[in-house]
């Protein structure tokens, strides 16, 4: 855990310097963001990776559409202990995008992101990705592609629309539903299956009430499952449940 949260914090700092440097010299505005979140299970892409509770911080720092970012998540329990360590780092990502809206209505967004692995032996991995999110239209449809460059070679893809309803001037509600799909690259290597699929829905419920302009809070309920008959099979099997109601709640604040 210690090498791991180095790293974790050592990037932080080389993001934070380095950006704030660059924009004093431009006389440009630097957006620093981060935050904590306290979930009740860790679900990715329809996958229950830790059925135990989990804090996942994170961090950002953006500059004129680029954005350097790092997260995490933390074992709160010895669900997946290896030796000695019982809160272990098991996952940090590192991600670097870059926004561009180029035209009213229209954003934009590709990057790349490293997936470390250090509580948990595996290799890490990385993927390119793009997306294209339609601001001005109902419910604010999305598309992201993934691609994975390194150990999995794969393709995954997610569709999602969303809203956000202003309840007060401070309480807001985000509602979402996203469908993915993968290619059989990418399913063989998480579920073992030679096939392509669409993989797995998810909904999700966020309340988040603006303490101030620095400081949020939220409350987090969401409901994911594995949708094609061989991934939710395969999913079963290796991550011993399809269909995953979890919640959490966070604190975040802006700059």
């Amino acid at each position: 855990m210690r090498n791991a949260f180095t790293k974790m914090m050592a990037l932080t700092a080389v993001l934070f310097v380095g950006m704030a440097f660059y924009a004093q010299a431009e006389d440009m505005s630097l957006d620093i963001g981060g935050g904590v979140d306290i979930m009740s299970d860790y679900v990715w892409r329809g996958q229950l990776l830790t059925d135990e509770p989990v804090v996942q911080p994170y961090v950002d720092v953006g500059l004129e559409g680029l954005t350097l970012s790092a997260w995490g998540s933390i074992d709160t329990t010895d669900v997946n202990e290896r030796g000695s360590e019982t809160y272990n780092f098991q996952e940090m990502d590192y991600t670097l995008s870059y926004a561009v809206s180029p035209t009213e209505g229209i954003d934009l967004e590709g990057g790349g992101i490293y997936y470390d692995f250090p509580g948990t032996g595996a290799s890490g991995t990385a993927e390119v990705f793009l997306s294209g999110t339609l601001s001005n239209v109902l419910l604010t449809p999305s598309a992201t592609v993934y691609y994975d460059v390194d150990e999995v070679d794969g393709v995954y893809a997610k569709a999602q629309v969303g809203h956000t309803f202003g309840l007060t001037e401070r309480l807001g509600l985000n509602l979402s539903a996203g469908l993915g799909w993968g290619d059989q690259d990418y399913n063989d290597a998480y579920f073992g299956v030679s096939d392509s699929e669409v993989n797995d829905l998810a909904l999700d419920a966020t309340l988040e009430y603006e303490v101030n302009e620095v400081v949020s809070i939220s409350g987090y309920l969401g409901y994911s499952t594995l949708l094609g008959s061989s991934v939710e099979d395969a999913g079963e099997d290796a991550y011993g449940d399809s269909d995953i109601l979890s919640g959490g709640i966070g604190l975040s604040f802006t700059y």
